[in-house]
């Protein structure tokens, strides 16, 4: 008998080449979906956390009869501290103490990190890396980085020269307030859910706020990504929205205008909102002004016809 020796064929290196083509071709046509998919789930995590927040501020208005101020006072403690009860964060919330300014809170205060105040598209959990400085000098003047955050209360259109003025017309504003010997003696909310006249469905209470990729971690008076715990700097937690300039912000890069007072996200074409119902919007980053301003205002009259 012969023995027939038969060999196995093989890919020629154009056959190879081919198949190569095929499954780049395939990659570059899934991973885009890919992308898409993971976004998705990143989005809907961020507005997860808006509703959050949202309901923690109000299940604080149903326990104190007032929608937390933006900050209890200057230097003081801010709308995010006043909710850690309400978003399972009561052993930090105890190692506040709130007669004290933020910069005479332990290291450990100012630094911990809470997952749901950050957006998932946007970044993780840092710390602000400029400007943590006390813009009087007392204690001192050196900085004092703290945990950061993605979201904003709402302050309204603009009122005086700051972002959240006890008379401003938003959701939250900051409380009237008074201080002796460095400690604070009374601080009084401003607003409530009946001052709201306009809707707590047609009314913003908390947005995702714009920062800029090359400000991240920027705090002072003249940027807004500092602590969120710091109530020294409102555009660090609260923002505007609505005529004359404070449209949403554009994306990662966008420097234009007054960035610092707007709000803003990393979604694409979307900036997300809870409203002071507690329910969530994706709002289209080309809305019209004057909706962002009806929305921003909680008492104008002025009715929305759709946004």
């Amino acid at each position: 008998m012969r023995h027939v020796e038969r060999r196995r064929a093989a890919f020629t290196l154009i056959e190879l080449l081919v198949v190569i083509a095929i499954i780049a071709i395939l990659v570059a046509l899934l991973l885009p979906a890919v992308q898409q998919s993971r976004e998705a789930a990143r989005r809907a995590d961020c507005a997860n956390h808006l509703k959050q927040m949202g309901l923690a501020v109000l299940n604080f208005e149903q326990g104190m009869q007032t929608l937390p101020s933006s900050r209890l006072a200057p230097q003081y403690a801010t709308w995010f501290v006043e909710i850690f009860p309400y978003i399972e964060q009561n052993n930090l919330y105890n190692s506040w103490n709130l007669s004290n300014t933020y910069y005479l809170q332990s290291t450990t205060t100012q630094t911990t990190q809470v997952s749901v105040f950050y957006c998932p598209t946007r970044r993780s959990p840092m710390l602000s890396t400029q400007y943590e400085i006390s813009s009087t000098g007392i204690p001192d003047s050196l900085q004092h980085p703290g945990a950061l955050g993605d979201y904003a209360c709402n302050g309204g259109q603009f009122y005086d020269s700051i972002v959240d003025d006890p008379s401003c017309e938003g959701a939250m504003c900051l409380a009237t307030w008074q201080v002796a010997n460095n400690q604070l003696v009374s601080s009084t909310p401003q607003t409530r859910l009946r001052d709201v006249t306009d809707g707590t469905s047609l009314t913003f209470l908390i947005g995702e706020k714009h920062v800029p990729l090359s400000k991240f971690g920027q705090s002072g008076p003249s940027w807004g990504d500092g602590s969120i715990y710091n109530g020294d700097f409102p555009r660090n937690f609260a923002r505007l929205a609505g005529q004359p300039q404070f449209n949403l912000g554009q994306g990662l890069f966008d420097l234009a205008g007054p960035w610092h007072c707007k709000f803003g996200s990393y979604h694409p074409g979307v900036c997300q909102f809870v409203f002071t119902d507690g329910h969530v919007v994706a709002l289209s980053n080309s809305t019209d002004l004057t909706v962002l301003n009806k929305l921003a205002v909680r008492n104008d009259g002025q009715i929305i016809d759709g946004y």
